[in-house]
């Protein structure tokens, strides 16, 4: 990554006031480079959504070069239209607008990050009478780690004009407003994979209640499709889903083809971030009502001569787990 420009807005809520920069950061001082760099490593990780912008997108305008601005220009007038969608709302948090310009290979990209602060206690050395005193002071305005994942954010490549989007829905005039794409880059991103994923769930919890099946079978079956889908294609197939979760049953393939065209989800759903849904699904996690918990690598649960899931004549179920060489006990020291 070459970082070619960056600048940290102010946005204080608190007093009401943004705090603009007059100038960029030095891209000399010590760790920018790689806090920077962790930053966008992290959001790439995420639960990002995805878009392409045209030209007739406002917030192509603002990025580009046509109007001969300079960046800390371009930056600045951002910050400043920001703040004026989130002043007005007691739910959205102050932070800092971190804007960057940087390079990846032939590639050029412009991301505009909302670093939420968080509240973090730290020292203050004071005197009183005249006596040193170590205070704690609970700082209200700490940037987050570059460890943590951006909550509000934009990634755009300024030659495919393809974004990545990470926001949160807050409260604004009795609402849940996704305020950062819909209010202040007034675009329409796609859902994410965690959205199309939640609506694939909750469809197939209803038709498995319509026709009375396990709703831990059809779940665990559920992941295990969209776990083999997205390694196989790097995308969820719904017709997938209905084929091997419904298996035999037509009426219940059509009641989930049913919701799946009233919520208008795409029969191959791109997952652009695969080694994320692969590692996060290749458990299988089930509790039971003793409150025991139990997590199952995917091969081994696909494998019914070491995980088998038995159903009773007396309507309650046993979970057998065979051939087991050794157990290790995973005390935590």
């Amino acid at each position: 990554m070459i970082i070619k420009h960056v600048i940290l807005h102010v946005l204080d809520k608190n007093s009401g006031n943004l705090i603009a920069s007059q100038d960029e950061l030095d891209l000399n001082q010590p760790s920018l480079h790689e806090y920077i760099e962790k930053l966008i490593e992290k959001f790439k990780n995420s639960d990002y959504k995805t878009g392409q912008l045209t030209d007739n997108d406002d917030i192509t305008n603002k990025i580009s070069d046509v109007n001969n601005q300079s960046f800390a220009t371009k930056a600045t007038i951002l910050a400043e239209e920001l703040f004026d969608v989130i002043a007005p709302s007691e739910t959205i948090p102050a932070g800092d607008l971190l804007v960057i310009e940087f390079s990846e290979g032939a590639d050029d990209f412009f991301s505009i990050l909302k670093l939420n602060f968080t509240p973090r206690y730290t020292h203050a050395v004071e005197y009183q009478d005249e006596k040193l005193v170590n205070n704690l002071v609970l700082n209200q305005a700490v940037l987050p780690a570059a460890t943590q994942k951006v909550d509000e954010g934009i990634i755009i490549n300024l030659m495919s004009g393809i974004y990545m989007l990470i926001e949160k829905k807050y409260l604004i005039d009795g609402h849940r407003t996704n305020y950062f794409s819909e209010n202040f880059l007034k675009i329409h991103p796609e859902n994410s994979t965690k959205d199309n994923i939640q609506v694939i769930k909750q469809a197939v919890k209803s038709v498995a209640n319509k026709f009375d099946m396990p709703e831990h079978e059809v779940l665990a079956e559920t992941q295990n499709t969209i776990f083999d889908t997205v390694q196989d294609d790097g995308e969820i197939k719904t017709s997938a889903i209905a084929e091997s979760v419904f298996k035999g049953n037509i009426s219940a393939q059509q009641a989930y083809q049913q919701i799946m065209d009233t919520k208008k989800l795409e029969p191959d759903i791109n997952v652009p971030n695969t080694e994320r849904i692969e590692k996060k699904y290749r458990l299988q996690r089930f509790k039971l009502d003793s409150g025991i918990e139990i997590s199952i690598p995917m091969d081994i649960y696909q494998d019914k001569s070491k995980v088998e899931f038995i159903n009773k004549p007396d309507g309650t179920m046993s979970l057998i787990i065979k051939d087991i060489e050794s157990i290790i006990n995973k005390f935590n020291s």
